[in-house]
């Protein structure tokens, strides 16, 4: 079959639209990936599926033919460059350093890093009404469980930033020190386990003021000891604070937890963050830290 038969240049981008977005199918999220991601090289990581979805909402649509991948492939192409509609947070056009989004709930952690010239390339929330949200806010859908190993399997490498909103819960620590294993069960395993499979450059964690005192200090002690010691990040002490002396409407303090790789050379001396090494992106991440301290 050739792509005549289908015309290509007609097929209609709404037809490609989701609107019910299914627990454990992740095609619809590769596919959307694939799209916004068709520039820096991470799309090779969701291409399959994006291709499959793409073959699967054609042969409904043209029954009487065959798709085979070629044309999907040929179809998918197309709708990269027919994907320029207007969308409320556009990523931006020169993108200085690249960051994933683990419980994104609406993308607010996304907003703001976009806003610092940063390029999310991987996104995941479990809450269907928050993914149905996030499409409409960044054109995207957000993988799901981040516990599943399946959705893992899609973060792509060579990633600058980790940023993760986790819930806080307490860990069944077995020895003194509180260590990589006691966390295990919980849902700061998987963003640790992720950390140490990836390696990034930095990482962004955020959780509730209560954190800091939850099970008597002992779970804030175990995610440090964690970061600091086995997966051999640099993490200043945490800090707490509010949006509403950030120009935001809302009264909501939370604890934030930011860390470079050791290797990097990266240590905070007074209220500036110093760098040794040229693998650090020079961005508006690193002078937001500062000025939040």
């Amino acid at each position: 079959m050739s792509k005549e038969s289908i015309h290509i240049e007609n097929i209609d981008g709404q037809l490609f639209e989701v609107n019910i977005i299914e627990e454990g199918n992740s095609k619809p999220a590769s596919f959307t990936h694939y799209i916004h991601n068709h520039k820096n090289g991470v799309s090779k990581f969701y291409k399959r599926d994006a291709v499959e979805f793409v073959k699967e909402k054609l042969s409904k649509e043209y029954p009487a033919n065959k798709i085979t991948n070629k044309v999907a492939e040929e179809a998918l192409q197309y709708l990269i460059f027919d994907s320029d509609k207007t969308l409320p947070f556009p990523a931006p056009i020169k993108p200085k350093f690249k960051f994933i989004d683990l419980f994104a709930g609406i993308g607010g952690f996304r907003l703001a890093f976009q806003n610092l010239q940063g390029k999310c390339v991987f996104t995941s929330e479990w809450d269907k009404y928050s993914k149905q949200t996030y499409r409409v806010n960044f054109g995207e859908i957000p993988f799901g469980d981040i516990t599943k190993a399946k959705t893992k399997s899609y973060i792509p490498d060579d990633f600058d930033v980790l940023c993760a909103g986790f819930p806080c819960q307490a860990f069944s620590i077995a020895g003194r020190r509180g260590g990589f294993e006691d966390t295990r069960g919980t849902l700061f395993f998987d963003v640790a386990e992720i950390i140490k499979n990836k390696k990034p450059k930095a990482v962004f964690l955020e959780n509730v003021k209560g954190l800091r005192n939850h099970d008597k200090g002992k779970t804030l002690k175990t995610i440090l000891n964690v970061l600091r010691e086995d997966l051999g990040y640099y993490i200043p002490e945490p800090k707490i604070l509010n949006a509403k002396e950030f120009g935001v409407p809302q009264n909501r303090e939370r604890i934030f937890i930011v860390g470079f790789r050791k290797d990097l050379g990266v240590t905070l001396k007074g209220r500036a963050i110093r760098f040794k090494s040229s693998l650090v992106p020079r961005c508006g991440l690193s002078t937001s830290i500062t000025n939040a301290s």
